[in-house]
């Protein structure tokens, strides 16, 4: 009997109703991003005369984008179910968003709560004047930084008034940008305000934080007025690759508000050169943090009038006792110019002159912090130019007079933005009635010992007196003073110029002091030997 082989055949029936492409997908943050917006399509180029938006997956993978919104201000909507292929573009047309503000406006991509994208587009952001008129869209410059707006967005470039769907027409890659702190200050007892210059993506600490774009939001253990703490920062990142951060350490402590003389005008640049800028230098002298970015620099004119007012920032700015910060409105050139630069604060200062100014730093209720009316002869006479040579305040709590102001040390390359002066000179305890702080000076202009130092301690504040520069000869040849007033306890700083403007020569020479108490009568002669050191003629 022959086997029977049995064929069952099974028919497989398919719908052929039409499916959906289901896939899960969790979005990180970037894979989607802006790359063109046009808000002003009018007066139109050669494109419709519509706003668009466009949108680049920037991924490696299909996107479906069914599952974003799109957040224009306080506006959303959601997009069609849709599949956005890697490296690829879509456009949003006018009839499918909502409108976009021709005075800015901030947009997101949203994947659930979490942002992929933000952009907080401006009108500024066309460098061109005649492209911000309209009809002409932005576009990013470098995709794979996309967190950064300044310097990352401009005007097509295409005669078309745009590159909608297509690739941009100013792809260029930006050097990546380093991330430096700018500014902190706490905003109350138990938060701390912190500004980078770049978008801030993580940061390693202690302290659990938040983070708003540059802006970064810290919890710290509550202050009271005089508490001072810190707070260290090991890491930051950014959506790019840039240099190494180095640690910072961030000492803070409730804001004050200055007293006048608690901050200082300690160093001015008033002569740069034709493509840099002035710098002003201030120094808390107090024992207060103050927040500065509240104060304003202006000038006073000849008949001692208040200026323009010109406020330091406007973002919160701590600056603690004995520290330092120089405003500059460039601070790329400062950096090159000088590079041992410190705490600098870009901000606009009002323009000084190179022959004399006054200079007032102030309060928005006009109460005057510190002032100085500065001349360029106060530089050492020896110099054959001023331009990039900075004057420099010897003793930072004493009076605003030339004897206590002097060109930086060309040591230093003729300027100290943002640290400890060049010319510092620490005074000695002393209990005489007068003492030089060195015998030996050297007249020379290089930060070591240009200026003889007279420091006195007297019974009390009635003493008047005359001091003279004497020769080996027991000629005077200088006055320094004829009839000052001393007080009690203080410093004389001499640059060595003479009342003929020449400066003092080498040699061994004697101050020779008549002091008189107007109310016990008493008297002090003293003769204080001194040598100025250099090339004997």
């Amino acid at each position: 009997m022959k086997k029977k082989t049995l064929i069952i055949i099974v028919v497989f029936i398919f719908s052929l109703a039409p499916f959906e492409f289901i896939f899960s997908q969790n979005l990180k943050t970037y894979d989607l991003i802006f790359s063109e917006i046009m808000f002003d399509p009018t007066p139109s180029v050669s494109l419709p005369e519509l706003e668009f938006i466009e949108i680049y997956n920037n991924s490696d993978s299909l996107i479906n984008l069914s599952e974003i919104s799109l957040t224009i201000g306080s506006r959303s909507f959601v997009p069609e179910n849709q599949i956005l292929k890697p490296d690829s573009f879509i456009v949003f047309w006018d009839e499918e968003i909502p409108t976009l503000k021709n005075s800015g406006d901030s947009l997101k991509i949203m994947f659930g709560n979490n942002t992929i994208h933000r952009l907080d587009y401006t009108p500024s952001m066309h460098t061109s004047s005649f492209k911000r008129n309209g009809g002409w869209s932005l576009e990013l410059i470098d995709f794979t930084k996309p967190c950064l707006t300044e310097n990352n967005w401009n005007s097509s470039e295409n005669t078309l008034g745009g590159t909608p769907g297509k690739s941009n027409s100013i792809l260029n890659e930006l050097s990546p940008l380093p991330i430096e702190l700018l500014s902190y200050c706490p905003k109350n007892d138990s938060l701390l305000n912190i500004i980078f210059s770049v978008p801030i993506e993580s940061l390693e600490m202690n302290n659990e934080y938040e983070s708003f774009y540059n802006q970064v939001v810290v919890t710290i253990p509550k202050l009271n007025s005089n508490s001072i703490d810190s707070l260290f920062i090991t890491n930051a990142t950014t959506c790019y690759e840039t240099r190494p951060f180095e640690t910072l350490t961030l000492k803070y402590g409730l804001p004050l508000i200055p007293d006048s003389g608690d901050l200082v005008i300690n160093e001015l640049l008033f002569n740069p050169d034709e493509e840099g800028s002035d710098f002003i230098e201030i120094f808390n002298v107090s024992n207060k943090p103050i927040n500065i970015s509240s104060l304003y620099f202006c000038k006073k004119n000849n008949e001692n009038e208040l200026q323009e007012p010109f406020k330091i920032s406007k973002y919160p700015i701590l600056l603690m006792p004995n520290e330092y910060s120089v405003l500059c409105p460039n601070k790329s050139w400062l950096m090159n110019t000088f590079p041992k630069t410190k705490n600098i604060t870009e901000s606009n200062i009002p323009a000084m002159n190179n022959d004399e100014g006054k200079i007032v730093l102030l309060t928005h209720s006009a109460k005057i912090i510190d002032e100085i009316h500065y001349f360029e002869n106060w530089h050492h006479n020896e110099l054959i130019h001023y331009e990039n040579v900075s004057l420099e305040k010897l003793r930072p709590t004493l009076i605003n007079v030339s004897s206590n102001w002097s060109s930086a040390s060309s040591v230093e390359n003729y300027a100290t933005p943002g640290y400890e002066n060049s010319n510092f000179t620490e005074l000695k305890n002393t209990t005489h009635n007068f003492e030089l702080n060195h015998s030996v000076f050297t007249p020379n202009g290089d930060g070591y010992n240009d200026h003889l130092i007279l420091q006195y301690n007297l019974s009390d504040v009635n003493w008047i007196g005359k001091i003279d520069v004497v020769n080996h000869f027991g000629e005077t040849i200088h006055n320094m003073y004829s009839n000052i007033l001393f007080g009690k306890k203080n410093s004389i700083n001499w640059n060595g110029k003479l009342t003929n403007n020449t400066s003092i020569k080498p040699g061994i020479y004697a101050l020779l002091i008549n002091a008189y108490n107007t109310k016990t009568q008493k008297k002090i002669r003293k003769k204080l030997i001194f040598y100025v050191n250099g090339i004997l003629e």
